[in-house]
This record gives C-alpha cells, structure tokens and sequence, in this order.
C-alpha cells in the first residue's frame, strides 16, 4: 500500500494505491457524515448527474491497511488522467467552478454542505468536470457559514477574474498560490475598474473587508441562514457563468486556416498520418502542441485516451467547447508549455507530478513543433529527441527544413545560428532512440513526417 503524497490535509481520510489501483479509506470519526451523505440521497442524485465520481464498497481484506482504526475502504471509480488547475483554459476553470457551485446547492437541500472547494478536487473526465473527493461533505449545521466560501473566492473566482480582466494566462499563478490566490493579492493585482462591479467588491474588497474585523470574532447569530446561503450560492453561479476570457490576439490562433502553407499541405499531411496511424497499435496519445487539435481529433474514435496540449490557452479554449459540443469523451485538452512544464510542487515537491512525469503514452505526436522547440527555443534536436524517447512507444513527428516559410519567419530578425538544424542531423540525433519506421514527404512541400518507433 502508498498512500498519495497528496492525500495528508484530510484528518477524515485519505488515499492510497494498492496493486495498481487507487483506494481511500475513511476513519471512523467521517462515518457520520458518510452514511448520511448515502442515506440522505446527495450521493446519488451527485452521481445521476455526473457531478461526482461513483464509488464501491471494499471488503477490508481485501487490502492492507497501516491504521488499525479505518474499518472502511471504498474503491472510487478510476480516473486515468490526473490534470492540475494551473493546465486549463478559462472555460474548463469556468465549468470546474459552476460544478463546485451546483455541488454546494445541491448538498444544501439535501441537509448537507460543501465542505472543501479546491479545484484540486476537480478532474475532468468523459468530457466534462467531476468532483472527486467523496469526502468533502457534511451535514449542514443552522446558522453555520459555508466553511468553503473564502476558499472558493481564493481558488476559483480569484483566477476566473484575473483571466477575465488581466490575461487569459493568469491561471497560471495557481502554480504560485496552490491554496488559493490570497484575497489582497488578488486586490492588487486586478484593475482599479474591477472594484466597481457590484460581485467582485461583494467577494473580494468587501469579504477581505469583514474577513479581517472577524477574524477575532464569533458570526452574528442568524447571519448565515438557508436562506442567505442559497442566496450567496445563486449569485456566484450568476457572476460566473457571466464572466468571460480577456480578449486578447491568439499567436496560434487559426493556424491551420490561416497558414501560408495552404489547405493542400493540410489534406496531403492528414492522409499520411491517418496511414501512419492505421499500422500501429496504442491506447494512450500525447499530442504535443496540438494547437486547436485537428490531429488529435482524428484519434476520437481510435485511442482511449488522446491528452491535448498546447501553449496557446485560446487553442486549448477552442478544443475545450469543440469537444463539449461534440460530447467527445476521449480527449483531455490542457494548456502546457514544453519550454516550461507544470513542474512537481507541493510538500517536498511530491503532491502534484510533474508534466514530464504524467504525460506519458503509448504515441506522440509533434506536428509542426520541432522547429518551434529547436530554432524558437535553442533546444538541440539531440534534447528533444531523448525527451520524447521517455514519453512514448511510437512517435509520429513532422521535421520543418529551414526552406520553409515558417522557419524562415522564426529566422527573419535574427542570426542563423543553427548550423546542426538539417534533415540528416535530425535523422542521427533521433535514431539513437527510435527506429525510423515510414517517412513521407508532405504534399508538394518540403516538410517530411516520420513514423518511429523506441528501441526496447
């Protein structure tokens, strides 16, 4: 048995892997609240709606335990990705936290409450988000505030208004406050203009406001009826699924639209790869710099799991609403930057992995990337060659010569130091990982994709 690096905070619980799968126990001080949550019928109705992650009742024999006190084990239904919040675009921040929302209203009328509201407990799985912590709840106590409410502004309004009038990338600052964005930070760093909207001076200058005269204080009897609750939770649901991404210009954008290269080099590079891809076998996919995921969109119907990445937070935007409206199960967008990844953070650097350490698959695929990685970036092909080498199996990668248009714009106002960037240096770095097993020059191009596969 190991118990997750990120599963200590929970005095009611925590999680742990056995035999490939992850279990959570729960300790006899939760089983209150934890029939309740059964007999009551908030489990139920949360898992009809797919807000939450079912659950089955374990047998303690059947695994081993290190406390003498947990007598119970419960088997969550398995994610097969594990995504962090500081990797979505605005609108998967934006659904993350009208679930959090719908979650705490519905546990309200059934006598209970929301009891955390990290985004932590937030995965996005079949297309759409789903809470996960079954042990997040409580049974709701007359005249008590919602314990979770600071934690919500701090963790899912604090970035949502931050990417709504600062930048679509301000997400990423959760990687900084993984606790949630403190409230006079969040203060500072929005425009003067936000304070005059009636929501955000309410939950954040107002709240930090009362929150620091009360802070020695016992609450006014009454001021936190039912009533005034559901009131609060309405009215965020309201501001939320108001707000919107700061409209900022998309470098990547339409890329494929737009590109000088042309519709033809399009259509040529989608029939190559479909034969690529119809002669191998594989579950998992890693599309890097996916942009708006036209490639990875092709493998809906062929691999389980296909994880979308991209730097552009608009592109992975776009993926996001195009997979909810096509109810796209399969696909995993993400915003991630290959330059710098989501780094391993948390207590002793453990509870939350690495990018390197959890997109891992059984095909890569670097479409119109390594230009971008080697001149761009000035990362050598023999770098980039050994990091896909740990990431998967099979690889298909497309190599863009320095004759074309793209790369020619990379170099346009600056010194052509890449002297080792040519088709044969990309052929002797990458061989020393992978057979190259099929290569196909592009339509009426110069750019050439390669099918590899890892040495055993």
């Amino acid at each position: 048995m190991k118990r997750l690096a990120s599963s200590y905070r929970d005095t009611d619980g925590y999680v742990f892997e056995y035999i490939g799968k992850i279990y959570r126990c729960i300790k006899p001080k939760y089983f209150s609240d934890y029939h309740e949550l059964i007999d009551c019928g908030l489990y139920q109705q949360l898992i009809d709606a797919g807000y939450l992650i079912s659950h089955t009742d374990i047998d303690n024999s059947e695994v081993k335990i290190l406390d003498d006190d947990i007598d119970k084990i419960i088997l969550p239904e398995q994610i097969p990705f594990i995504s962090y919040p500081y990797e979505w675009s605005f609108n998967m921040w934006k659904d993350a936290a009208l679930l959090i929302l719908k979650i705490a209203n519905i546990s309200l009328q059934k006598g209970m409450m929301l009891k955390d509201a990290t985004p932590f407990n937030v995965q996005f799985y079949n297309g759409r988000p789903v809470f996960i912590d079954t042990l997040s709840f409580e049974r709701h106590v007359t005249e008590k505030p919602w314990i979770a409410y600071r934690q919500f502004c701090e963790c899912f309004l604090g970035p949502l208004l931050l990417m709504h009038y600062n930048d679509r990338d301000a997400g990423k600052l959760f990687m900084v406050y993984p606790n949630g964005l403190p409230l006079h930070v969040l203060k500072s760093l929005l425009p003067a203009k936000a304070k005059w909207n009636l929501h955000v001076y309410l939950h954040v200058w107002l709240h930090e406001k009362l929150s620091l005269r009360r802070k020695n204080k016992e609450p006014d009897k009454g001021a936190f009826s039912k009533q005034k609750l559901i009131v609060l939770l309405k009215g965020l649901t309201d501001f939320v699924a108001a707000l919107s991404q700061k409209k900022t210009k998309s470098e990547w954008a339409n890329y494929y639209t737009e590109t000088i290269i042309g519709y033809q080099y399009l259509e040529a590079k989608k029939i190559i790869f479909e034969n690529f891809v119809s002669e191998i076998n594989f579950d998992i996919v890693i599309d890097l710099g996916t942009n708006e995921g036209l490639f990875a969109l092709l493998l809906k119907q062929r691999a389980k799991l296909v994880i979308a990445t991209d730097e552009d937070s608009s592109c992975v935007n776009k993926l996001y609403e195009n997979i909810k409206k096509e109810k796209i199960k399969n696909i995993i967008p993400l915003v991630n930057n290959l330059i710098a990844p989501s780094p391993a953070i948390g207590w002793g650097n453990a509870e939350r992995a690495s990018a390197t350490e959890r997109f891992k698959g059984d095909l890569i695929l670097a479409l119109a990337l390594v230009h971008h990685l080697a001149i761009g970036a000035n990362i050598p092909l023999q770098y980039i060659a050994q990091y896909l080498s740990k990431a998967g199996r099979f690889l298909i990668i497309e190599f863009v010569p320095k004759s074309d248009e793209k790369v020619k714009q990379l170099l346009l106002n600056r010194e052509d130091i890449f002297t080792d960037y040519n088709l044969l240096n990309f052929k002797n770095n990458f061989s020393r990982y992978f057979f190259i097993l099929k290569e196909e020059k592009i339509g009426d191009t110069d750019r050439i994709l390669f099918l590899m596969k890892k040495y055993n």
